[in-house]
């Protein structure tokens, strides 16, 4: 076994044992240096996938196909960007939606839910990787970083969960506006408390948890 599959499997068992996160940022914006929180302007894959899923359909299978790997091509990107021991998340996820695009042009994908199944482990995947870097900054009382970090992970949850079929109401819906508001708090240095905002935190990882498991399941 290779090491980066060693550290693959290590890096999801420790995320595996995190409590969960989710809010959002704008989304057109991502973190152009992901391990360092910082924004920039490259796209994010939902207008790709909604196109990808319009098109499919529409019986378009070229264009979905074409706009699959689109959002492929950025998880591509985000895994340069990241730490060794973590680029296989994205590695994973890029080869996924490769290996979609290339059945959905074949004709080999007969439901829409196929498409839906897998962007919603692509943000999932993303979710999970935002709030470890959230755990890892607030342990190391970076607060601004903190609250970048919880803010690109509420919005990957909250993208993931619409994409599993989740309404954005009740306990999910909740947790992620109540997420958004604190990373607003971490980012602008003011107005939270550190019990309250461990207590976010944790419940922003169960409801990530809780994604990944659907996710996990669906996949049956």
């Amino acid at each position: 076994m290779g090491y980066k599959k060693i550290m693959f499997i290590i890096g999801l068992g420790i995320v595996s044992l995190l409590p969960g996160t989710g809010v959002s940022q704008s989304p057109k914006e991502v973190p152009a240096k992901i391990s360092e929180g910082k924004v920039g302007s490259a796209t994010e894959p939902e207008e790709d996938f909604q196109k990808a899923r319009e098109s499919f359909l529409k019986k378009d299978l070229k264009a979905s196909a074409a706009a699959i790997r689109k959002g492929a091509a950025y998880f591509m990107k985000l895994q340069t960007q990241v730490e060794e021991k973590r680029e296989q998340t994205f590695y994973a996820s890029q080869e996924a939606m490769s290996k979609l695009a290339d059945r959905v042009e074949k004709g080999a994908v007969k439901s829409v839910q196929e498409l839906d199944r897998v962007f919603a482990q692509t943000f999932h995947a993303l979710a999970q990787y935002h709030y470890l870097k959230t755990m890892e900054s607030w342990a190391k009382k970076e607060t601004t970083k903190a609250g970048q970090e919880l803010e690109a992970a509420s919005a990957a949850l909250a993208r993931g969960a619409k994409q599993a079929g989740e309404k954005m109401k009740g306990k999910v819906g909740s947790v992620i506006e109540d997420s958004h508001l604190l990373a607003e708090k971490l980012i602008q240095g003011a107005g939270w408390a550190d019990t309250e905002a461990e207590k976010q935190i944790k419940a922003l990882g169960v409801e990530i948890d809780k994604l990944g498991k659907k996710v996990k399941a669906s996949k049956k």
